[in-house]
């Protein structure tokens, strides 16, 4: 992975598990400034926001880190802004600041899933080329008579 990708991935990632934990600790806090005035209802939802955001983001950490499953998490992570953003795009009577804080998560949506194809793309093409390197360690040199099945020796 190169390291400004790799970076990104990981500032991504913690932005989503450090904002995800001011979303359970605080959400009173957080639903009086993105929502409006906070229910019960809204301030337990913002908190199930807050426990799945720093459950991917930390899942994302650790794939970033260890060179597996980061689009994984990328892509979930995306799959989630997506849906924060239509829910506070498309539901009626929402303040304005709750349409601000969707178009936030549209772009995150954007950014985390292309960040999280290149880093597929980028693994298929490592794979493909770890494959074809052990191809070719396992084929007999140039030149050597290597029996076919059928013909005699």
């Amino acid at each position: 992975m190169p390291p400004q990708r790799r970076l990104v991935a990981l500032w991504l990632c913690r932005i989503r598990a450090l904002l995800g934990v001011k979303l359970a600790l605080l959400p009173r806090l957080s639903t009086r400034l993105w929502l409006g005035r906070p229910s019960p209802v809204a301030t337990a939802t913002v908190r199930m926001i807050g426990v799945r955001d720093v459950a991917i983001g930390l899942g994302g950490v650790a794939g970033v880190r260890e060179g597996t499953q980061a689009p994984e998490w990328l892509g979930w992570g995306a799959v989630s802004d997506g849906v924060d953003a239509l829910a506070l795009l498309l539901t009626p009577r929402l303040p304005k600041r709750a349409r601000l804080v969707g178009l936030l998560a549209a772009g995150s949506a954007v950014a985390g899933l292309r960040l999280a194809w290149e880093l597929a793309d980028e693994r298929a093409a490592t794979e493909l080329e770890a494959r074809r390197q052990a191809r070719l360690a396992a084929a007999p040199p140039a030149g050597t008579n290597v029996p076919t099945s059928g013909e005699p020796e």
